[in-house]
């Protein structure tokens, strides 16, 4: 069984839209070419195999495709997948052996597409083994969030975050408030799916030494965790969403108001990636006046895979009649892998955003696209720090 950890990351890691097979000059562009060379050549009897979350590569299965042995210590394998983008792993057919790579994090899901030529390196295989990158800067206290009223969201953990001891007075005043999603990934390595956080703390430290933003203090609450893709519907619109929503800004946000650091001059802020993008839109919109802007890295606002995969915040948000993000908005993608398939769903909003004017208004929208990122926590940290000192300006590049 492959271990839950990597289930956890699937929930982050939207697909989107399937598309049919081309040709061009008699040759497969969707096809993939995957080579991986090992340190010491496998054992005779051993087969390396590439496991993924499409039908082509056993959908996690742990085995999934075979590769070929081509050089003692080099495999290959060719495949035409019907996704154009997929997530794999490679193991000797179980996840009790699988593969710890040079590139990146050794154990992370790696990220495909149509058109693949890759060659890895692996070390050894072995059951996965955690690797923590990052540390934790500033102050940080986890809580139990405060419970929901309506009794519809379960407790789950709470990351509160400050950059210095809010109990030395001679540092204490006015400071922002960013609100973030999946906060078990934000803040601390040691909590985050992967091993590797957002480094929001480190940047944040950054920023204000800079004197490119002001004091801001974080509160990151945990994703859902139980299943039935629950953390897709609590940040997606429907019923769950709402629900979800209401206690986010009339629970969790009003109690973190409370704190005499935020005060009528504060700015609040929202960030969130994937689904958790897809909530910060939904906030800017649905919640008129509470936030001065959002950040919506990688939003997974319009999704269908073959895999039965379906989210569709598009449609709900057009039938309400489009209202228009109440603050600044940053919008980002990245440009390989399962980012890939989120552009056609972003590129739609963003022609009904552009219909309606709003990303005609100064300093309200800014995208960026990263083509050589993908859909990870080590993207989302990477732009992190540009994208929040750009919010935190007020739309205004000439910050930077």
């Amino acid at each position: 069984m492959r271990p839950v950890v990597v289930y956890l990351f699937l929930g982050l890691s939207m697909g989107l839209l399937s598309t049919l097979a081309c040709t061009r000059s008699g040759q497969n562009t969707f096809e993939v070419h995957i080579a991986v060379e090992t340190t010491e050549p496998l054992l005779e009897g051993d087969t390396m195999f590439i496991t993924g979350n499409i039908p082509e590569l056993g959908s996690w299965n742990g085995r999934g495709l075979p590769m070929t042995r081509v050089q003692p210590n080099r495999w290959e394998a060719h495949f035409s997948p019907k996704d154009s983008a997929f997530a794999y792993k490679l193991t000797l057919g179980d996840w009790s052996r699988e593969a710890e790579l040079v590139e990146g994090l050794a154990y992370r899901d790696l990220g495909g597409w149509h058109g693949l030529d890759t060659l890895l390196h692996a070390k050894t295989f072995g059951p996965a083994q955690r690797h923590n990158d990052g540390q934790v800067s500033g102050y940080l206290h986890v809580v139990d969030a405060p419970v929901d009223p309506a009794g519809i969201i379960p407790s789950r953990k709470l990351w509160f975050w400050t950059p210095y001891d809010l109990k030395n007075t001679e540092l204490a005043g006015p400071m922002d408030l960013l609100l973030m999603s999946d906060g078990q990934n934000c803040i601390d390595p040691a909590t985050s799916t992967f091993g590797v956080d957002w480094a929001v703390d480190e940047a944040i430290l950054s920023l204000m030494e800079a004197g490119r933003i002001r004091p801001t203090m974080v509160v990151a609450l945990a994703c859902a965790t139980e299943g039935g893709n629950r953390r897709r519907l609590e940040y997606g619109p429907g019923e769950l969403g709402e629900a979800f929503t209401d206690y986010l800004v009339h629970t969790v946000l009003a109690q973190a108001l409370e704190d005499p650091n935020l005060t009528e001059e504060s700015h609040i802020y929202f960030a969130g990636s994937s689904m958790g993008g897809v909530l910060a839109f939904r906030l800017l919109t649905e919640y008129p006046g509470v936030f001065d802007g959002a950040l919506s890295f990688s939003p997974a606002v319009y999704v269908e895979t073959s895999t039965g995969l379906a989210v569709d915040a598009i449609s709900p948000w057009k039938a309400k009649g489009r209202p228009a993000p109440s603050g600044t908005l940053y919008m980002d993608n990245g440009g390989i892998g399962l980012d890939a398939q989120l552009q056609p769903g972003i590129d739609l909003l963003m022609a009904e955003l552009r219909s309606m004017g709003f990303m005609d208004q100064k300093n309200t929208f800014k995208w960026v696209l990263d083509k050589k990122a993908d859909h990870s926590e080590v993207a989302w940290r990477q732009r992190f720090p540009e994208a929040f000192a750009w919010l935190s300006s007020g739309g205004n590049d000439s910050a930077e």
